[in-house]
């Protein structure tokens, strides 16, 4: 469809408009502040995509390439991981793959603890009888 010259006057200053509006939002990053923006954009594709193709529910193993992205890390680490049996995993072959709930319970069992918590459990441990090493040594 051919454009008048003032409908394509009025586009092409549209797009420049935008252009220049996207510039200036750009340019008032600094590169690192960038470069984290490009990754958190691309990791929510990325993880958009990942999760419409394959629903949460299924029992269908992982790739190295599906776990990165999950677990936001390079493919790099994930390969470090395996290969210091830090990562739960299989291996077929040359292959590997991952099961999500096992997954999910490696990162949960890497839970910190808070320090109301820390404090909550000394407190009981304390409360429970138990005496410090230093009253052991202690005669009365």
């Amino acid at each position: 469809m051919k454009l008048g010259f003032s409908a394509e006057l009025c586009r092409g200053m549209h797009q420049y408009s935008f252009f220049i509006m996207n510039t200036s939002f750009i340019s008032s990053f600094s590169e690192e502040e960038f470069k984290d923006f490009l990754k958190t954009a691309i990791r929510e594709v990325l993880t958009e995509e990942f999760t419409q193709i394959r629903p949460a529910s299924t029992n269908t193993p992982l790739g190295i390439k599906e776990v990165a992205i999950l677990l936001g890390q390079e493919i790099s680490t994930i390969y470090e991981k395996t290969s210091k049996k830090l990562i739960p995993h299989f291996k077929k072959g040359n292959k590997l793959y991952f099961d999500r709930d096992e997954l999910w319970e490696w990162i949960r069992r890497g839970k910190v603890k808070t320090q109301t918590q820390i404090g909550g459990e000394a407190a009981a441990y304390l409360l429970s009888g138990h005496k410090s090493s230093r009253n052991k040594n202690h005669k009365t």
